[in-house]
């Protein structure tokens, strides 16, 4: 009889450590405030769309999607690999392989971001799924977006994964408004099982 009463609370912290693996995805997970700071930079990654405008060549203008592989099909180049690369990289890249390959003489590029990468936020939301990234939007807010928590919502916490992160973030209720959603993150919010 003893041994069954030790079975219950093993069971239930099992069960909890299942869950919480599952809803990172099994990566480790951390305090938000460990979060690295930004550079303010902001770097390109599968899913944005670029308007690439190349000087005097009418051919090499148009806009181009990141593939999800980080490359971007560039007339003439080929495949470029630009994920994690700023606007200025992919300018000076693209400029350098046109004109190291005697395709265009004189090559002047420009690149800017026309609409940036969706983020993703799942589980115990109304409406989980693909959003289009909007400029200073806070994980508050991206909840709202979402339709709000359900009942089942544990929304004491979000988790919050930053694209490119090893880890995920535990985000507490008193921090959400601080933090700033960027382009690629995803956030969960987990159930709450007690």
């Amino acid at each position: 009889m003893k041994a069954r009463h030790l079975l219950t609370p093993l069971l239930a912290a099992s069960l909890c450590w299942l869950a919480a693996c599952t809803e990172t995805g099994g990566l480790p997970l951390e305090s938000a405030a460990a979060l690295p700071a930004s550079d303010g930079v902001y770097r390109v990654g599968p899913g944005d769309v670029l308007r690439i405008n190349t000087y005097m060549e009418t051919d090499l203008s148009n806009e181009f999607t990141v593939l999800p592989n980080g490359k971007l099909a560039f007339p003439l180049t080929g495949e470029v690999d630009v994920q994690g690369l700023t606007t200025e990289q992919i300018r000076a890249l693209l400029e350098q392989r046109l004109a190291g390959g005697g395709l265009v003489r004189n090559a002047r590029v420009a690149v800017n971001v026309v609409q940036f990468r969706p983020f993703y936020i799942l589980g115990e939301v109304a409406k989980p799924g693909r959003y289009p990234f909007e400029a200073n939007m806070t994980l508050q807010s991206a909840v709202a977006i979402a339709g709000g928590y359900t009942v089942r919502a544990n929304s004491r916490q979000l988790i919050l994964h930053r694209d490119g992160d090893s880890t995920n973030r535990r985000v507490p209720i008193e921090a959400r408004s601080q933090f700033v959603v960027r382009p690629g993150d995803i956030i969960t919010v987990p159930k709450r099982y007690f």
